[in-house]
């Protein structure tokens, strides 16, 4: 008996010592009410809505950054909130016809929600006393991403008579030349849209009867180079002064294009009188390769363009021109490395009716080609979206050029899309990149010297302006 009451005795004396060792719980309460997330659910008619990606932008205001699609309809959203902790969130509406007066009504997290006409959302924390407003902006882009706009720059830049005139972009800057068999002109601009008359020197212009021809001119590892009267090829590193330099062993035809970090060209070889490429990694050293080019390859007028595949390989197209016996072609050639050539017109005759001189560029993951038709002259503008096995005309609603455009040949198409950017805002580069510019050209009877220009909305997009649905 004695025996057990020591043990009673002992094991509450444990329990008491516990108890003081361990102490008293507190239970403490939250004052943090910050935002955390914000997440909208998709639905049938919706399915974008679960895309949009919200971000606290100092401190005071919940944005998407990337717009929502075009037409996004956010009037019926079922949205999520997390804070750090809450006790309780409630929106505040605007009410029509009152300037100052705000409707409310609390996140339920069941009820949907028109962000057309949020003000701002408060959210008290777990301990109900401390409070924190934001105020909520839904972006949705306001333009079809999928529209070019296209506009006239300037009607008539000058009024040479040229017989051959080329625009290329060398440091960011719009280098346009012409020649009327007696002189050489330049005009050059640092966006597109303004333009100013410079002195070049250097530059071949051979007679009124026979100018030299501008259009193989290109730019290449930092310098632009020129070719087409023989045996001497000209460069330049500012686009004003020009240097030749002659070749003994063949005679250039023509520029082809840059690929692989190498320039490549058309040449005639003075011993045998074969048609092959010729291949420089300098512009100064060059060297012919083995083989003479495919039948039925132009020499001379083509339009060739180099770009990115949809894997990341470098390729190459080149289209239309004239053979060495002066025949328009039709065909349509592309290479991933200058020696290995598939003529998609043998399956494809999409571009049969393009006539000489035609411009191609590479936009959008797209080749779009401009040109004129040869058995009426009309315009000849066609997107390609499988790296130029086929074309076909765009969508009109989306992508069409002006009816004002007039159509013609040798024009220069070039893509601004500018490195350095000076004093350039950040709004200011993306409107001024990845602009089309179409300058001048030629019909059977007319010299143009205006500028065109067209850019795919979806370009503009980062700094796109936006449909904000808020009201503060």
């Amino acid at each position: 008996m004695k025996f057990n009451q020591f043990r009673l005795i002992f094991f509450l004396s444990a329990i008491i010592l516990l108890s003081s060792c361990l102490g008293t719980t507190v239970t403490t309460t939250s004052t943090d009410p910050t935002f955390e997330s914000l997440k909208f659910a998709a639905n049938d008619s919706i399915p974008f809505l679960s895309t949009a990606v919200f971000t606290l932008v100092d401190n005071t205001t919940i944005v998407n950054v990337d717009s929502l699609p075009y037409k996004t309809r956010v009037d019926s959203v079922y949205p999520t909130f997390t804070f750090v902790s809450s006790a309780g969130a409630k929106f505040y509406f605007p009410i029509s016809g009152y300037k100052y007066k705000k409707d409310s009504a609390v996140l339920t997290g069941t009820d949907t929600i028109d962000f057309r006409q949020i003000v701002r959302i408060r959210n008290w924390a777990a301990d109900a006393k401390t409070v924190k407003d934001y105020y909520i902006k839904v972006n949705v882009h306001s333009v079809d991403p999928e529209v070019y706009n296209w506009s006239k720059v300037t009607d008539n830049l000058n009024s040479i008579n040229a017989k051959s005139q080329k625009t290329v972009i060398l440091n960011d800057k719009l280098f346009y030349y012409l020649n009327d068999g007696s002189s050489a002109y330049l005009y050059t601009s640092p966006d597109g849209f303004n333009w100013n008359k410079s002195t070049v020197s250097g530059l071949p212009i051979g007679t009124l009867s026979n100018p030299n021809s501008y259009q193989d001119m290109m730019q290449f590892n930092g310098e632009l180079y020129l070719t087409r009267d023989g045996v001497n090829i000209y460069s330049s590193a500012d686009g004003l002064n020009w240097t030749k330099k002659s070749v003994t062993d063949f005679t250039f035809m023509s520029l082809l294009f840059v690929l692989n970090g190498q320039l490549w060209a058309v040449v005639q070889s003075n011993t045998d009188n074969s048609y092959r490429f010729a291949v420089s990694s300098d512009g100064n050293i060059w060297g012919m390769t083995t083989g003479t080019i495919p039948a039925n390859f132009p020499v001379k007028d083509f339009a060739s363009v180099s770009y990115n595949s949809s894997t990341g390989k470098p390729k190459v197209l080149v289209l239309g021109g004239l053979s060495a016996s002066n025949n328009a072609l039709k065909n349509s050639w592309s290479s991933e490395d200058g020696v290995y050539w598939i003529d998609f017109s043998v399956e494809n005759h999409t571009l049969d009716t393009l006539a000489v001189g035609a411009s191609v560029i590479s936009y959008d993951s797209k080749l779009l080609v401009f040109g004129s038709r040869t058995d009426n002259g009309a315009n000849v503008y066609k997107v390609s979206i499988d790296e130029g096995l086929s074309w076909q005309i765009p969508d009109i609603k989306r992508n069409i050029l002006p009816a004002a455009y007039p159509a013609r040949s040798n024009q220069s198409v070039v893509v601004y899309k500018p490195r350095v950017y000076n004093s350039m805002d950040t709004k200011d580069v993306v409107e001024q990149s990845n602009r089309i510019f179409i300058i001048g050209g030629n019909s059977d009877v007319t010299n143009y010297s205006d500028v065109w220009t067209g850019k795919l909305n979806r370009k503009n997009f980062l700094l796109q302006e936006k449909t904000l649905y808020v009201n503060k």
